[in-house]
């Protein structure tokens, strides 16, 4: 378990970020800020009651935001997020973290954000995602059968049976003028039909 920090979590830090300072944040946000890359052990922070700007390296948060640093590189090699890191020149003294000169201390950087530009292709992602369907077969999809509507259904009952009953009147008083106009009548009510069960009725 890392050691206490002074303060709670409800302390206010700020960091130096070029010429300009961010802040305040909380323990959280600076551990958010570690995960996005924008902090890194050479940071300059203090507590909003502190005036002086110190390295995040030589400050109890070391510890808390930076638990597993690996002794491989030099902190003079880290560069500014975004940034890559540079070699040092051969022979150039690395600033050692420890103020009792048990040497110098190196790190690397851990669990930093992506890199810019690193794109996802999202078709690859379904490529790959189509192809786990089909291996697995649900990519088979049943076919519906084919179903009449009620509307369908109920307009073409009453579409027989009013013009069954309208020629069948017609035909059965026996005079050319009534079944004319049963005939014409059979077209209204056609056409009212229609109007009815497709152009005023909602879906039903």
């Amino acid at each position: 378990m890392p050691p206490k920090l002074p303060g709670d979590d409800r302390t206010g830090f700020l960091i130096q970020d070029g010429e300009q300072t961010r802040g305040p944040f909380t323990i959280e946000g600076l551990e958010s800020l570690v995960y996005l890359g924008q902090i890194t052990p050479e940071t300059l922070i203090r507590r909003e009651d502190e005036p002086a700007l110190v390295p995040v390296r030589s400050t109890a948060l070391r510890t808390r935001l930076f638990p597993k640093l690996v002794e491989t590189t030099s902190p003079a090699q880290w560069a500014k997020p975004g940034q890559p890191a540079t070699a040092t020149s051969a022979g150039t003294a690395s600033p050692s973290r420890n103020p009792l000169g048990f040497g110098a201390a190196k790190f690397e950087r851990v669990n930093t954000a992506p890199g810019v530009g690193q794109g996802v292709e999202v078709t690859d992602l379904l490529d790959d995602v189509r192809r786990m369907e089909r291996d697995t077969g649900l990519d088979f999809v049943q076919p519906d059968h084919f179903q009449v509507s009620r509307r369908t259904r109920d307009f073409w009952i009453m579409l027989i049976a009013g013009n069954a009953l309208l020629l069948g009147g017609g035909i059965a008083m026996q005079s050319l003028t009534s079944l004319v106009f049963a005939i014409g009548g059979m077209g209204l009510f056609t056409f009212g039909l229609l109007w009815s069960m497709f152009g005023v009725m909602d879906k039903y």
